[in-house]
């Protein structure tokens, strides 16, 4: 997706509100509908250009216990800058801070988001993604999913490591 930003990149200062629906595919994502973006774009006195506002998804995740898909909602925040692409040439012949590697390029008068979009939701993708809180995972010995139907297995919990044993004597009394 591309914006137009002649209007704004005339005049420092001046911003344009966004609101778009995106449809994908976005690389590394798979996507249970629209993305939704509100985002305000605002020109900087250098040529700069920063990306302002939220990127709303919903994603198809893979449950880190059960591994069983779910769709979940993700909502991040965007502060992103984009530079000229001639100004990125340049630095790339310098050597580059911290400050370098979290910008975009553009040129002439597009802005390309889909790379914004795409950087953003996956940065924004939760560790252990899981499809519940209490989501009880599998049998470690069958395989069966135990969100469906327990099985007929000596369950993990009812065998204690011989090596814990001692802890069970443990008492803390309190103060």
């Amino acid at each position: 997706m591309s914006v137009n930003i002649s209007e704004i990149k005339s005049a420092p200062g001046l911003a344009k509100e966004l609101h778009l629906s995106l449809e994908g595919p976005f690389e590394g994502l798979q996507l249970d509908g629209p993305v939704s973006a509100d985002l305000e774009i605002m020109s900087g006195s250098d040529g700069t250009v920063s990306v302002r506002g939220s990127i709303k998804a919903r994603v198809i995740l893979m449950c880190s216990r059960c591994a069983c898909d779910y769709s979940e909602l993700l909502e991040v925040s965007v502060d992103e800058l984009f530079v000229p692409e001639a100004e990125m040439q340049e630095k790339e012949e310098r050597e580059v801070g911290v400050e370098d590697l979290c910008v975009f390029g553009y040129s002439g008068d597009e802005l390309q988001l889909d790379d914004l979009v795409r950087d953003n939701l996956i940065a924004g993708l939760p560790y252990r993604p899981l499809c519940k809180v209490d989501c009880l995972g599998v049998c470690p010995e069958c395989g069966q999913n135990l969100n469906e139907k327990k099985c007929s297995c000596r369950i993990a919990e009812e065998e204690t490591d011989p090596r814990w044993e001692a802890l069970k004597k443990f008492s803390v009394e309190p103060s």
